[in-house]
């Protein structure tokens, strides 16, 4: 698809807005709208991750006889139901040009496979199914996600973009991070009571309830709350417009496609190895690894907001995105380094095959030198905080502005498409190098990735820019005339 023959190539350039009858210059965004958006987005993300401490016990609560490799299928559910939902959700406004009832459509869902998981003491039947297409609703539901960037990108104007994408990248990612935490707080409820002598209220379900409760109240006020009045976009077909918007580079897309999916694969690689790992690095009991996880994991995240906060609101923001990029791929190199198996780390790992829980039962163990415990920690905290706020919203906000001052639900769909991808996979390929040879390949294969998602970067640096619009020959006409 190319320019058609009534507008002047020559006039590529990047768009001005004092010039454009797109009065673009004039646009407000509308911060009420954008905000309620961020907090949809920190709910999504928080299912995300809100059940991964409890699941298991509540799995065997439910049914003792439950077996690890199912759950690993629970586990990957909510990715696989966030897969099919993405492109749908994005799609479906992408062609109405509206966003109300799809974001209302997919907390509906959301609710109704937390309403399921909640009652699964109550229903006792094939729990472990039900689970799972819990699990796959809550998924399914949050695949609005993309019809939440596609209206981030629609509601804020050019000047306010990069704020805009960093305060909703960090909402997300604030809920995925605080999620287990959130969990630990309703630890207290402990058995809980049973209401009607029906419904059990405990640790487990309590979080579930809420959470639909609170999903229900935001899927009324969408309509209330969200203004479909696009600052960020131009409509060819309705406004008097002097300028085209020509077909992206797809190469810049999909190379911000791919970071997003290497980002999203180191992400679940956190959440799916971080207790396994202590356990058989620190020799830590699995009662440890969650709390002392759980205190390791706040700093991150605690970091982690700080640095969304700084890229949001302050000049750092305005840094070039591909330099961003690199940086967040050279500070995530940083981590997989140090958790190379290095010759001159002194000690060895305890290796008794003989426990459950307390020491490293891998075959591995045998011959894999341990991690120093104080750069472990720190290259977590320091790394993750830092890393994941700079490439990931240097990634979203640049993917929006490649797409140009269009509808991008489609292409937003097709964004979190690869993201529940490599959440989906990465699970099933990292248990698999651990079990078999430790945390030295998956170091391996998440220094792969980020060399290539860096290298891609400056190879087509270029191309990574901001989407460049044409002026129509007959506006560049009369600005000529106006001079003369």
């Amino acid at each position: 698809m190319h320019p058609s023959a009534d507008f002047d190539t020559s006039s590529l350039k990047s768009y001005t807005v004092s010039t454009s009858r797109t009065n673009l210059d004039v646009r407000k965004s509308n911060w009420t709208s954008l905000w309620f958006a961020n907090l949809i987005q920190y709910f999504c993300g928080l299912q995300m991750s809100l059940y991964f401490t409890s699941m298991w016990p509540y799995l065997l609560k439910l049914d003792p006889t439950a077996q690890l490799p199912f759950f690993g299928i629970i586990l990957a559910s909510f990715s696989i139901g966030q897969a099919v939902g993405s492109p749908i959700f994005g799609t479906w406004t992408q062609k109405t040009e509206s966003f109300k009832v799809p974001v209302a459509t997919g907390l509906v869902f959301c609710c109704v496979g937390n309403i399921l998981y909640g009652i699964l003491p109550t229903i006792m039947w094939e729990v472990q199914w039900l689970m799972l297409v819990s699990r796959v609703l809550i998924g399914f539901g949050a695949g609005n996600l993309s019809a939440l960037r596609a209206y981030v990108a629609a509601s804020s104007t050019l000047e306010d973009r990069n704020t805009a994408v960093s305060l909703a990248t960090g909402s997300q990612v604030t809920g995925m991070l605080t999620g287990p935490i959130l969990q630990t707080a309703f630890a207290f409820i402990g058995d809980g009571v049973r209401v009607f002598n029906t419904f059990d209220l405990d640790a487990y379900t309590s979080p579930a309830f809420v959470l639909s409760i609170v999903l229900i109240i935001m899927a009324v006020m969408i309509f209330f709350y969200f203004s479909e009045d696009y600052a960020g976009v131009i409509d060819e077909k309705k406004e008097d417009s002097d300028v085209i918007i020509p077909p992206f580079d797809r190469r810049a897309a999909v190379v911000c496609i791919f970071l997003w999916f290497v980002i999203q694969t180191i992400a679940v690689n956190i959440e799916s190895l971080c207790s396994v790992f202590t356990i058989a690095m620190y020799n830590w009991t699995s009662h440890q690894a969650i709390v002392y996880g759980g205190y390791i994991e706040t700093a991150s995240c605690a970091l982690s907001v700080s640095q969304y906060l700084v890229i949001g609101l302050t000049r750092v923001g305005k840094i070039d995105k591909r330099i961003q990029i690199l940086f967040g791929c050279i500070v995530f190199c940083i981590y997989y380094v140090v958790l190379l198996p290095w010759p001159f780390y002194p000690e060895s790992l305890l290796y008794n095959p003989n426990v459950t829980d307390g020491a490293c039962t891998y075959e591995w163990c045998q011959y894999v030198p341990k991690i120093p415990f104080i750069a472990y920690i720190l290259v977590y905290v320091l790394c993750f905080g830092i890393a994941f706020p700079y490439i990931g919203n240097s990634i979203g906000t640049l993917f929006s502005e490649v797409l140009g001052p269009r509808q991008q639900g489609t292409m937003q769909g097709v964004f979190a498409f690869f993201g529940s991808v490599g959440r989906c996979a990465a699970p099933l390929v990292t248990t698999f190098f651990f079990n078999s040879s430790g945390y030295t390949w998956v170091s391996v294969e998440m220094l792969t990735f980020l060399i290539i998602g860096a290298l891609s970067t400056c190879i087509f640096w270029k191309q990574m820019i901001p989407l460049e619009l044409i002026q129509k020959k007959e506006s560049i006409s009369n600005n000529n005339n106006h001079k003369v």
